[in-house]
């Protein structure tokens, strides 16, 4: 009797399949495709002369703040200005009542008139009282009697032309004139009100010229003198750089704070800065060689980050950390991290890595 085979299907594919496998296993596997350098251009650092400053704050001032004060009597009949207003000098501010003034004026100079009138009978009196004192007609006293009475009456003249000028020199004063061209920050009357002569009327501030005031501190004050550059920004208008010169340096360090201030004349001519803004001033002390990088060429850190370029050697890119240490426009100049004749990425802000192939793109 012949034997039958049973076939055992599950363990003939569980045979093959390890056989499957093992075969796969053994096949190479290849490698990854390179990625493809990224096109870039670049830069050359440049060793440059630099400004070498001393950064300090402080807060601009007016050349010239007056409060202006009437120099007469008298109610406000009109006012010229406002707050904000710009004037000249000599324009009006604020108009008195003048009749009363021009009333008293016009009493003075009649004052005066009859003076003059006897101080020429009085000169008559005098010549004709000479030639009868020569003659021998008239004895000493009458004569010095007549010259005291002569010279009386050109003192009184005097006296009256003075009072007629006082008195045309108070009509004059009830129109209260700018003392020098400026801007009205403060307006204390207005029509109806009555004023003395030490009244404060207006207030101007000269707005062509502004004090840039600074504390220095004690440490660095052998680095400031008069004459001294000085840029500086406000934040009103960040992206600007403004300038001055120091002018005048403080005699004495103040006590409580142990700083010394110094004063920066501003032109202010196209009026966009104002008193009272608070300033972050470089001083220039000097200058001394600095890389120099166009701003784009360098990623500014965020947060706690550092400032960082990337250097292209060999056709890969370097990741340098830089210390920033000025800024002119659009260059920057940094005090480590970079050496001049170094070639960098021009636009530091795309997507780069330490590591990363990079080609030059032509121009």
């Amino acid at each position: 009797m012949t034997a039958r085979l049973t076939p055992r299907p599950r363990f003939a594919l569980a045979f093959l399949a390890v056989a499957g496998c093992a075969a796969e296993a053994s096949l190479p596997v290849a490698p990854p495709a390179p990625s493809p350098a990224t096109e870039v251009s670049t830069v050359t650092a440049v060793s440059q002369p630099w400004p070498r400053t001393l950064t300090l704050t402080g807060s601009l001032i007016a050349n010239r703040d007056a409060l202006v004060a009437a120099d007469a009597a008298g109610k406000v009949i009109a006012t010229h200005v406002e707050r904000g207003s710009v004037v000249k000098k000599g324009a009006p501010l604020v108009s008195l009542d003048r009749r009363s003034a021009a009333l008293a004026q016009e009493q003075a100079e009649a004052q005066a008139e009859i003076a003059k009138a006897q101080l020429a009978l009085a000169k008559t009196e005098c010549a004709r009282t000479e030639r009868l004192f020569a003659e021998g007609a008239i004895n000493q006293a009458e004569y010095d009697r007549a010259r005291t009475e002569c010279e009386a009456a050109r003192l009184r003249a005097a006296s009256a032309g003075a009072q007629a000028r006082l008195a045309g020199k108070s009509l004059g004063d009830a129109v209260v004139r700018a003392p020098f061209s400026g801007m009205v920050v403060e307006k204390f009357v207005t029509e109806g009100e009555y004023v003395r002569p030490d009244s404060r009327v207006i207030r101007l501030v000269e707005m062509n010229t502004l004090r840039l005031e600074l504390a220095v501190p004690e440490a660095a004050l052998a680095q400031v003198t008069a004459s001294q550059d000085v840029h500086f920004q406000v934040a009103a208008f960040p992206a600007q750089t403004f300038s001055g010169r120091i002018r005048y340096v403080g005699s004495a360090v103040r006590q409580a704070s142990r700083d010394l201030i110094v004063e920066a004349l501003v032109d202010n001519a196209h009026g966009p800065l104002r008193p009272g803004m608070f300033a972050t001033a470089n001083v220039v002390l000097g200058e001394r060689a600095h890389v120099v990088l166009p701003e784009a060429a360098v990623r500014e850190g965020r947060n706690d980050e550092s400032d960082r370029v990337f250097v292209v050697k060999n056709g890969l890119v370097e990741e340098r950390l830089v210390h920033v240490s000025g800024r002119n426009g659009d260059r920057i100049a940094l005090a480590s991290g970079l050496s001049a004749g170094e070639a960098v990425v021009a636009n530091a802000q795309g997507e780069l890595h330490d590591g990363q192939a990079v080609t030059l793109r032509t121009p």
